[in-house]
């Protein structure tokens, strides 16, 4: 946590008032320790110096934060809470700090109602500032991402923010576990900041990255394997080739490591028919999760965790019902239009079929749901199907996988797909409905889309392949939320690879947003 010696002094008045005390540090703050007497106390001088590295290199908007408390002791860690309020109900602008006994930095939340979501992100300049964050924040041997990646995640009020990853390494190999991310916004602030603690296996545990093939076989196989597809890309407007999938090279074979899933993409034309009224409604809500999902709400304690004056400035609802045993269910709402964001189906059932829906079932379960409760018109999608395969690898725990379909629905025009979904959903086999749905904003389409002109699918691959690269790494494999307990080593391809796209009028190669999820 100590970057440079900035200490200064900052005291901490512990009376709870309602309006901040002003003194003479910039950050003026009010709170109480739940120890001290009334007399002002005095901020450690690590703490002190943190907040000053932070208010004048990575958020400017501090300087307009006051302390409200504080906990913790230099043994067993820090945590420090900020906010603009000027009254117990209102605040627009909330921070919390964590630290631990180190006094290593592991959290930093910022949370502005009035942070700028329109303003487009400098790519370059966000993850210059993230990476500069990192190599002041982050003391163990890490690698860090070679580019920033662009969060959608509205549920979360994280959308519109920069991510930068960081992973650790060992045997001076990157492994391929996020362990630390930094997000900055449009104005070049650092917003969000988490670290977690992750064990890794010891060097005996694991291959020696000397004895991988060499990266020219790897690559070989990989380019081979790799296909690309025609989509529209929604937020340029216009026509790229992208990869439907990424290969996995195993390292010691330098052949494809055979996937857990089954993926397929078929035309549908989905005829909705969907009263949005029922986000509307908290009880039209409650009808349909007791009514269409069997859950007992006198059994479920509700609530609308954004409904308190503190919160009056949100963009998002979210309503919970929640069970200490059995399945809670969390809906989120854009505050304006009250249409649905996520809705969220969590922990176990009373009791599961008997008899696990097959495929086509949990299909025809998730276009119900569309139709009934997502989609008010008639629309063609181009569906990506998702399920497991029947003989999973060994590693695999039986009772840990949850057997998902998963199905993106991407808006069609003239038989052309949309790069991003417009809806997400997963229905579990043995629960017997959908445990998610999430809806994300896609721009207005066009009318109509041509292919005239444009390049074809095998030049288009032969550009990507040509500035694609391979990374050697230790590479969890997963089957939904289950990973291996161990590493495989393996090739797998860079972020910049995995950002690369072509321009299907120009066959030029270009570079896009990598899109980030908490869960990859």
């Amino acid at each position: 946590m100590k970057k440079r010696n900035r200490a200064a002094m900052f005291v901490l008045a512990v009376s709870m008032v309602t309006t901040p005390v002003a003194l003479l540090h910039p950050l003026s703050s009010y709170a109480y320790d739940g120890k001290s007497s009334l007399e002002p106390i005095q901020l450690p001088e690590d703490i002190v110096q943190l907040l000053t590295e932070l208010k004048e290199d990575y958020v400017p908007l501090m300087k307009d934060l006051h302390v409200d408390s504080y906990g913790g002791t230099s043994k067993s860690g820090y945590v420090i809470n900020l906010s603009d309020r000027k009254s117990v109900i209102t605040t627009n602008t909330t921070l919390t700090i964590s630290t631990n006994a180190k006094g290593d930095m592991t959290s930093f939340v910022l949370h502005d109602v009035n942070r700028d979501k329109t303003t487009k992100i400098n790519q370059k300049e966000a993850y210059q500032k993230a990476v500069d964050f990192i190599r002041n924040y982050i003391a163990f041997d890490h690698v860090i991402s070679p580019q920033a990646m662009l969060s959608f995640d509205r549920a979360s009020e994280l959308d519109h923010l920069a991510v930068v990853s960081v992973y650790p390494r060992l045997n001076n190999t990157w492994v391929d576990k996020e362990t630390a991310r930094v997000m900055v916004d449009a104005k070049g602030q650092v917003v969000h900041f988490q670290q977690e603690k992750l064990k890794l296996p010891t060097t005996e545990e694991v291959t020696d990255p000397s004895k991988a093939v060499a990266l020219e076989k790897a690559m070989k196989e990989w380019q081979d394997k790799v296909s690309l597809e025609l989509v529209y890309d929604e937020s340029a407007g216009k026509l790229v080739y992208v990869p439907d999938q990424w290969p996995t090279i195993d390292a010691l074979s330098g052949e494809v490591v055979p996937s857990v899933n089954k993926t397929t993409n078929k035309t549908m034309k989905i005829k909705g028919t969907a009263d949005m009224g029922v986000w509307r409604d908290t009880k039209k809500m409650e009808q349909m999760l007791e009514k269409d999902f069997g859950l007992k709400l006198n059994q479920r304690t509700y609530k609308n965790v954004k409904e308190d004056k503190k919160y009056k400035n949100s963009d998002i609802d979210r309503h919970e019902w929640n069970a200490s045993s059995y399945q809670s269910a969390w809906i989120t709402l854009d505050r304006n239009t009250k249409s649905p964001i996520e809705f969220k189906l969590d922990g176990p059932v009373e009791k599961e079929l008997e008899k696990p829906l097959t495929h086509d079932e949990a299909k025809d379960i998730a276009v119900r749901f569309m139709e009934k409760y997502l989609l008010s018109k008639e629309q063609s999608f181009s569906v990506k199907e998702t399920s497991l395969v029947e003989n999973l690898p060994g590693w695999v725990d039986q009772n840990l996988v949850r057997p998902i379909s998963s199905f993106a629905f991407h808006p069609e025009i003239n038989g052309i797909p949309t790069k991003r979904p417009l809806f997400y959903l997963e229905v579990d086999a043995k629960k017997g409905n959908v445990v998610l749905a999430q809806v994300n904003e896609l721009p207005s389409m066009p009318a109509t889309i041509t292919k005239d002109g444009i390049v074809k699918d095998e030049k288009a691959k032969d550009a990507y392949v040509k500035e694609a690269n391979l990374r050697l790494a230790y590479w969890y494999p997963k089957v939904g939320t289950h990973s291996a307990k161990l590493p495989q080593l393996a090739y797998l391809p860079t972020a910049g690879t995995k950002s690369l796209q072509i321009d299907a009028a120009t066959g030029a190669v270009e570079e896009s947003w990598l899109e980030w999820k908490a869960t990859q």
